[in-house]
C-alpha cells in the first residue's frame, strides 16, 4: 500500500493524491442509497498520461479503481472498501470548438452546462441539452452512462451525439475511436468511420471497459425560437394517444408526460402533457399548431404554459407541477433510486394503472411513510422513457428497507413485460442483466478480454467478480 501510494504521488504529484481519512470519506457513494466502503486512496489526475500511469500502477498491484466524475447519478453502487478512487474533476478543459466542422472536444471532467455556456457565447450549443444534472454532471460521466437527456423527443439519447472518444483501456493503452483513429489524419469529424463503432462500445458501459478521457460531441446553432404548451387530460389513455400523435407528427422537441405523483398546482386532470418546441419561428409555430391539434382532438384542455417555460429556461424540474423545489425536497426525503426505462408508448395504458394499483394496495408503502414523486415520462421519437420515482425518509431504516423492496418489485413488474432501461444503474442490474441472455454473456466476454484483472469499476454492471484484497 505504501509503495502504491508513493508511485501514485510520483505520477500525479503529492497534492493530488490523498490517503487522509477525512478526504477518503468524501468519496464513498453517488446519489444512490448504497453507503459504500471507504477507499484507500483518492487520486485526481490532470491528464491522459497521468491516467495511463494510474491504471498501470493499479493493474500491477491488482487494486480496483472506481472512476469518479461528480457523483451526480443514481448508479447506486457504493465504492468498494479499500479501492482507489480516481476523480476526474480536474480534467475539465474545453480543448477545441470547431464551428466549421460543428464539433466541440472536451476533457472528460468538463461540466456539461459550462461547455454549453461557452458555446452559447458564439450562438451555438451542443446538439443534446444534457441530463438532469447539467449544472454539475461531467460530459465524460454522462456519456459513460449514456444519460437520457432533456430534448430526447427530437434529439435522442446522449450517446447518439458522440463523434469520437479518447479512452484509456485497463492495461493503459490509449485508443481513439471513429475518424480520430487515423494516426496520419486524427480528425474527430465522423463517428461512422474506420470500421466497427468502437465509440458505442464505451458509451453506456459505466466505466467498466475503459476510462473516457476526451469526448468530441456534435454542436449546432441555437434555434431561433421556442414555444411551450401544457395540456391536461381526464384519462391516461387520451394523454397517451395525444403523445403518440405528437410523436408521429414530429411536432415536439421535448414532450414530457406526468402520470403520477403530485398533480400540477391549480390544474384539474389525471394526466398532463408538457410540450417544448425549438425551431425557426415559422417552423416552431407550425409544429405548435400540430401539437395543439393532437392534444385538443383527444380532449386535452390547454393550460397556462408558464410552468413549462420555467422548467425549460430555469432548469427546475418541479415547475412541471407549478411548484418550487420544496414540494419535493423540503422535508429532506431520500430518493429510492428510480426504476426507469424505455417501453412502447401504447404500453403506458397498461403500465400506469398497474403502478397506481400496486402503490395503492401496498400496505408497507403507506406504513413506512413513502410517497410517489412521479410516474413521469420523457417521450423519445417513437417510445416512452418512464421514470418511476418513490421517496422515503433517509432517517427511517424501515422506510429504506421498504423502498428498496418496492424498487425490486416494480423492476420485476416492468422488465418482465415491456421495459428495457436506458442507463443501467446498479440497483436494477440484478433484475435486467440476467434477462439479456447471450448479450449479457457477450458483455462479460468483452470485460474479461479488456480487463482480465477486473480493475475498472468492478461489479458495477455485474460483469466480473469483485477483487478481494489481502
Amino acid at each position: 500500500m505504501a509503495e502504491l501510494l508513493e508511485r501514485l504521488k510520483a505520477i500525479c504529484g503529492p497534492e493530488h493524491v490523498s490517503d487522509v481519512l477525512a478526504d477518503r470519506l468524501c468519496y464513498r457513494r453517488d446519489c444512490g442509497p448504497t453507503p459504500g466502503g471507504v477507499p484507500d486512496i483518492v487520486v485526481r489526475p490532470e491528464s491522459t498520461a497521468e491516467i495511463v500511469g494510474i491504471v498501470k500502477a493499479a493493474s500491477a498491484a491488482r487494486k480496483p479503481i472506481f472512476i469518479w466524475g461528480r457523483a451526480t447519478t443514481f448508479v447506486d453502487f457504493g465504492i468498494q472498501e479499500g479501492c482507489i478512487v480516481m476523480a476526474l474533476d480536474l480534467m475539465n478543459r474545453i480543448l477545441s470548438i470547431d464551428l466549421e466542422n460543428q464539433i466541440v472536444t472536451v476533457e472528460t471532467g468538463a461540466i456539461w452546462h459550462a461547455v454549453d455556456s461557452e458555446l452559447n457565447k458564439l450562438g451555438w450549443e451542443m446538439t443534446v441539452p444534457g441530463g438532469g444534472g447539467m449544472f454539475s454532471c461531467t460530459v465524460g460521466g454522462t456519456v459513460a452512462y449514456n444519460a437520457v437527456p432533456h430534448g430526447i423527443t427530437e434529439y435522442g439519447v446522449t450517446g447518439g451525439h458522440v463523434v469520437s472518444l479518447e479512452v484509456v483501456l485497463p492495461d493503459g493503452t490509449v485508443v481513439r475511436t471513429a475518424s480520430a483513429a487515423n494516426t496520419d489524419a486524427p480528425l474527430p469529424i465522423e463517428r461512422g468511420a474506420n470500421g466497427p463503432d468502437l465509440s458505442g462500445l464505451f458509451i453506456g458501459s459505466c466505466g467498466t471497459l475503459g476510462v473516457i478521457t476526451q469526448v468530441t460531441m456534435r454542436i449546432h446553432r441555437i434555434p431561433e425560437c421556442e414555444r411551450f404548451l401544457f395540456y391536461a387530460f381526464d384519462c391516461v389513455d387520451d394523454c397517451v394517444d395525444a403523445a403518440q400523435a405528437v410523436q408521429a407528427q414530429g411536432a415536439a422537441t421535448f414532450l414530457v408526460g406526468l402520470f403520477g405523483g403530485p398533480k400540477p398546482a391549480g390544474v384539474e386532470g389525471e394526466a398532463f402533457l408538457h410540450t417544448i418546441i425549438r425551431d425557426s419561428a415559422g417552423e416552431a409555430e407550425r409544429r405548435a399548431g400540430a401539437a395543439r391539434s393532437c392534444c385538443e382532438a383527444l380532449r386535452g384542455r390547454p393550460q397556462d404554459p408558464d410552468g413549462t417555460r420555467r422548467y425549460w429556461t430555469e432548469h427546475m424540474y418541479s415547475w412541471l407541477r407549478n411548484t418550487s423545489a420544496s414540494a419535493y425536497y423540503g422535508s429532506r426525503p431520500y430518493y429510492c433510486p428510480e426504476v426507469a426505462g424505455f417501453l412502447p408508448t401504447q404500453a403506458l395504458k397498461e403500465a400506469i394503472p398497474m403502478l397506481h394499483e400496486y402503490v395503492g394496495s401496498n400496505a408497507d408503502f403507506a406504513r413506512a411513510g413513502m410517497r410517489v414523486k412521479g410516474f413521469d415520462v420523457y417521450f423519445s421519437p417513437n417510445a416512452a422513457y418512464l421514470w418511476v420515482d418513490t421517496l422515503y425518509l433517509e432517517t427511517s431504516p424501515e422506510a429504506k428497507e421498504v423502498g428498496l423492496q418496492v424498487r425490486a418489485e416494480i423492476a420485476e413488474m416492468l422488465f418482465s413485460r415491456w421495459m428495457s432501461p436506458g442507463g443501467i444503474v446498479a440497483g436494477i442490474a440484478p433484475y435486467i442483466m440476467p434477462r439479456l441472455g447471450t448479450t449479457f454473456d457477450l458483455m462479460r466476454t468483452l470485460k474479461a478480454a479488456l480487463d482480465p484483472h477486473n480493475i475498472l469499476n468492478p461489479g458495477v454492471l455485474m460483469l466480473g467478480q469483485e477483487i478481494i484484497n489481502d
